[in-house]
């Protein structure tokens, strides 16, 4: 196992411990200076080699961590949560169906966003 602390940024780790003191307030709790510190840091544990760097596996943390958002919405939006288990073909054929359809809403949002009326693409 590995373990691979990157700092935050200065304005990142306010933010933390910002939210760490009022959750802590709200709890009626005393924080400790060590967790303050440990806020200024973001900690993965990993079992990938040691070739690979800490920032690269930030990044792919960071990927993994859209693939669970997107799963949590796929779930919530399309009803992915409860797979009908009648037969494997039915099964299927409604998964595959409910991601068709995942896929083309995803298109028309993504068309969406970038549909302008003035002409020219808004600046996000």
């Amino acid at each position: 196992m590995r373990l691979c602390a990157i700092r935050k940024s200065d304005d990142e780790a306010k933010k933390a411990i910002k939210k760490a003191l009022k959750e802590c307030r709200k709890k009626q709790r005393k924080i400790n200076w060590e967790t303050i510190e440990l806020h200024r840091y973001i900690i993965l544990v990993t079992s990938i080699p040691a070739e690979v760097t800490a920032n690269q596996i930030l990044e792919l943390y960071r990927l993994r961590w859209q693939i669970e958002i997107a799963f949590k919405r796929l779930k919530s939006i399309l009803g992915l949560g409860h797979l009908p288990k009648k037969d494997e073909k039915s099964a299927s054929a409604w998964l595959h169906g409910k991601l068709f359809v995942a896929l083309l809403a995803q298109a028309i949002v993504d068309e969406g966003r970038s549909f302008s009326p003035w002409g020219y693409p808004l600046l996000l």
